[in-house]
């Protein structure tokens, strides 16, 4: 069977996409509150997540047919993460490191200025080292494996404003103005809320569902 691991998971928002894909499916992630989240939103019998580091990965050696990471290999300690790829990676197995742009609402120019709100917190509390990966698609984001490969993917989606939040409230830099803000993250969400709401928002924007595109950065390599 294969066995796949989910770096840098968060509550689980994508992990559960890899569902009926493994047999056996772990989620790891360095923040406890996000694993608690994930452990009690999401439960399926091939599906686990555990606290961790992804420079110290909680597997077997070579345990792991796939490890993949969306939105989060930026933050890695990369050589140390690859050094425990190496570790648990079977041969053959691959590495896939997703980053994803910022969504664009495709049928309201309103829903548009929640996305440069979030631009807006991103370039306050994000890591200009760790964010510039992203605006480059990963293209400078070493991988020590020849076989690497770029694809760049569109996925259109419909999503409520809820949604959306719900997403973005798995970022760091959101996760950074949280804390600095000492806030919960119950008192979090509502804050985001609120400065949607002073971009504009209005509560039947939060609550109606619009087309999201969103452009997805794939960068996948084979070990030998």
């Amino acid at each position: 069977g294969i066995n796949a691991e989910y770096g840098g998971c968060g509550p689980g928002t994508s992990t559960q996409q890899i569902i009926g894909h493994a047999d056996k499916i772990i989620g790891v992630d360095i923040s406890e509150t996000q694993v608690e989240v994930a452990n009690k939103t999401l439960q399926h019998p091939s599906l686990s997540f555990v606290q961790g580091s992804c420079e110290k990965l909680p597997v077997a050696d070579c345990s792991v047919d796939v490890i993949t990471a969306v939105q989060a290999a930026h933050y890695f300690d990369l050589p140390a993460f690859f050094k425990e790829v190496d570790r648990v990676l079977k041969p053959g197995g691959i590495v896939g490191l997703v980053s994803i742009k910022l969504p664009t609402c495709v049928d309201s120019t309103t829903m548009n200025e929640a996305t440069s709100c979030i631009t807006n917190i991103i370039n306050q509390y994000g890591l200009p080292d760790k964010v510039k990966h992203i605006e480059e698609n990963y293209k400078n984001l070493v991988i020590p494996y020849p076989t690497r490969k770029d694809y760049m993917v569109d996925i259109s989606t419909s999503w409520s404003l809820n949604d959306f939040l719900d997403m973005n409230m798995t970022f760091s830099p959101v996760n950074n103005m949280i804390k600095s803000l000492g806030l919960s993250v119950e008192e979090g969400y509502v804050h985001l809320t609120e400065l949607l709401k002073e971009a504009g928002m209005t509560e039947e924007d939060m609550k109606s569902v619009y087309t999201w595109s969103q452009l997805c950065a794939l960068v996948t390599a084979s070990k030998a």
